[in-house]
């Protein structure tokens, strides 16, 4: 990916990632985290290739783990969080398609963290319970009050996701489990011209009488 902050060509490196669990509880989930400290409103969107596979042939179905990535200004007080279920990958497939499918690529636009965050404070929800919303294909939750102007933490994670009611197709039972995450990438460079000027004053104390 091409860094368009810069004032040279200057490319990103790929970062990779690999998580494991297993025995993982329902409503249960791990993840790895990076303390940072960026500005992402210059971008409209953030990116990141998914892949899920079972520790066993055929031990996954559709939607048995999720993943998501929480932006915020701590772990676990102020934060936006994306997440979205996984298509596991069957052991033997090599297909690119099939391994990267596309319904587990995390694609969302930043205006609908912003969206979300302005729908719950006009309802007057309390800011520290987490105000879910489903949009882009996924779940966005809103918790505090995070600002994209300064990100200190991005966590990414799996999750089992928790029975909700009997008549739920989850299973509730504990997973085992991998998932991959790949270029985790800002996009959508925003390139709205803006114009800036510089003023100076001078005057004689006799101009004040």
């Amino acid at each position: 990916e091409l860094d368009n902050t810069t004032t040279l060509s200057r490319h990103q490196n790929e970062q990779s990632l690999v998580l494991k669990v297993c025995n993982l509880k329902d409503g249960d989930s791990r993840a790895a985290y990076k303390t940072a400290g960026i500005d992402v409103r210059a971008y409209k969107r953030i990116k990141m290739f998914v892949h899920a596979e079972g520790e066993k042939e055929d031990d996954l179905k559709n939607g048995d783990l999720s993943c998501f990535i929480r932006l915020g200004t701590d772990f676990t007080a102020n934060y936006y969080e994306y997440e979205i279920p996984l298509k596991p990958t069957e052991h033997d497939e090599s297909s690119e398609n099939d391994i990267w499918p596309t319904e587990n690529e995390i694609d969302i636009a930043f205006e609908i963290f912003q969206l979300a965050k302005q729908e719950r404070n006009f309802n007057g929800s309390d800011v520290d319970i987490p105000y879910i919303k489903y949009a882009s294909g996924g779940k966005v939750a809103v918790v505090g009050n995070p600002n994209l102007a300064q990100v200190k933490t991005i966590m990414i994670g799996v999750r089992n996701p928790k029975k909700v009611s009997m008549n739920s197709a989850d299973d509730g039972l504990n997973k085992c489990g991998q998932i991959w995450v790949n270029e985790l990438r800002l996009t959508d460079f925003d390139e709205y011209g803006g114009w800036a000027a510089n003023s100076r004053l001078t005057a004689r104390l006799a101009d004040f009488g």
